[in-house]
């Protein structure tokens, strides 16, 4: 059986995850809005974060920092402005298709992912770690989708 290691970007090693649940800040109130917000999801962007794809190294993303601020969003994604923002937050890394076979024992600290998100797109966001080398482990958009301009106000 293969190992699930939880680790947080931020450079700390998490053993134990509460879930995280869909709550805001007063700061992040225009900036991010929980998937559920559908009458504004055509204005704002769409970011999934709880699908990983463990065969291609890529670890789901609980997010925990965005644009340089802590926040607590759901661990399945959320609503975002448009705009250039950074993101952060805890990977669950899954060791059976990607063990870590770096001589190097050091997980570096994650750099922020920026994304400059367009309206109605949806961002599928994760953790790439390569098994060789933890100097290549960072935060990836390794998926976009665009929806047909109809389907926008």
């Amino acid at each position: 059986m293969g190992r699930v290691i939880r680790h947080l970007l931020t450079g700390v090693l998490a053993l134990v995850t509460l879930p995280v649940l869909a709550q805001f800040n007063d700061s992040d109130a225009s900036t991010v809005l929980p998937l559920s917000a559908e009458p504004d999801s055509n204005m704002m962007a769409r970011v999934l974060t709880s699908i990983g794809r463990p065969s291609e190294c890529l670890a789901p993303l609980a997010v925990n920092k965005i644009d340089g601020e802590m926040t607590s969003v759901s661990e399945k994604g959320f609503l975002i402005t448009p705009g250039v923002h950074s993101i952060n937050g805890v990977a669950t890394l899954d060791m059976t298709n990607c063990p870590f076979i770096d001589k190097n024992p050091t997980i570096p600290t994650a750099i922020d992912l920026e994304v400059d998100f367009a309206p109605g797109a949806t961002y599928y966001i994760g953790y790439y770690h390569a098994p060789a080398n933890t100097a290549e482990w960072k935060l990836v958009v390794w998926h976009m989708e665009t929806r047909p301009s109809t389907l926008l106000p």
